[in-house]
C-alpha cells in the first residue's frame, strides 16, 4: 500500500500548458518512458506515456495519452486512456487519470497543482491533494511554488528545467496505519512535462525517485 500511495503522488505531481507548448508532451506518436526508483537508486518499475494528440474546444486544450505500467502484467496491463488540459492560461491534471492501471476501481479523487503557463519564481500556487477512498489513503500538498530554473541530466538527455517544490503529507489507513511527511523537488520542461522528481522524508533522505529515461 505504501508503494501505491507514493506512486500515486509521483504520477499525479509528475505532470506535470499549451498554446504552443505545454507542461506535458502533446506530440502525437511520442513515447515517454520513466523509471520509478527507491531513494537509493534501485529501479522498482517502469511506466510509459503514449501520446495520442491534442484538441482545442472553447479555449480549453486537452492532451490525450495512454499509460502503461510495465510491472502490471496480464489483462490489467492494457493501456489506460488519460487526459490533461489547459484553460485560461493554467495547466490542470486529474488524479484518477494519472494513476493509469492503478486508478480504475480505487475511488481516486483530487488534482495536482494548477500551474501557470508563465511561471513566476516564488508565486504561491495553492494547496491541493488526492484521496484513494478504497485504500484509506490521502495525500496533501502545500507550499507549492516554482523556485527557479536548473539544468539537469537524465538518461533521456540534458534539459533546462523549471523547478517545482512542495511539502507533502500522506496517510494510509488500510490494514495498517502509515504516515509520511516530507518535501518534493520536481524538474519540469515545457513540451515534455516531468523530467525528474525526487521525494524526501522529513530528515532530508530520498525516498522515491522518478526519472525520464527515454523519449521515442
Amino acid at each position: 500500500m505504501k508503494k501505491i500511495a507514493l506512486l500515486a503522488a509521483t504520477l499525479l505531481m509528475g505532470l506535470g500548458a499549451f498554446a504552443q507548448e505545454t507542461w506535458f508532451c502533446s506530440t502525437p506518436g511520442k513515447v515517454l518512458t520513466y523509471a520509478n526508483k527507491t531513494g537509493a537508486g534501485k529501479t522498482n518499475d517502469y511506466y510509459k506515456y503514449y501520446i495520442k494528440g491534442s484538441s482545442t474546444e472553447d479555449e480549453k486544450t486537452t492532451v490525450s495519452f495512454d499509460v502503461v505500467i510495465e510491472s502490471i502484467k496480464g489483462v490489467a496491463q492494457q493501456p489506460v486512456g488519460c487526459n490533461v488540459w489547459t484553460a485560461e492560461g493554467y495547466f490542470h491534471t486529474n488524479a484518477r487519470a494519472m494513476m493509469g492501471q492503478y486508478g480504475p476501481g480505487l475511488s481516486v479523487k483530487g488534482h495536482g497543482p494548477i500551474i501557470p503557463e508563465n511561471p513566476t519564481v516564488g508565486e504561491d500556487l495553492g494547496d491541493c491533494g488526492i484521496s484513494i477512498e478504497s485504500l484509506g489513503t490521502t495525500g496533501k500538498y502545500t507550499n507549492v511554488r516554482f523556485t527557479g530554473q536548473e539544468e539537469i541530466e537524465t538518461p533521456a538527455g540534458t534539459f533546462l528545467c523549471w523547478v517545482l517544490e512542495y511539502d507533502y503529507a500522506s496517510e494510509v489507513n488500510f490494514i495498517m496505519k502509515l504516515k509520511q511527511n516530507g518535501t518534493c523537488k520536481m524538474w519540469m520542461k515545457k513540451g515534455i512535462g516531468v523530467v525528474k522528481n525526487v521525494l524526501y522524508d522529513k530528515k532530508g533522505n530520498k525516498t522515491l525517485i522518478q526519472e525520464l529515461i527515454k523519449i521515442e
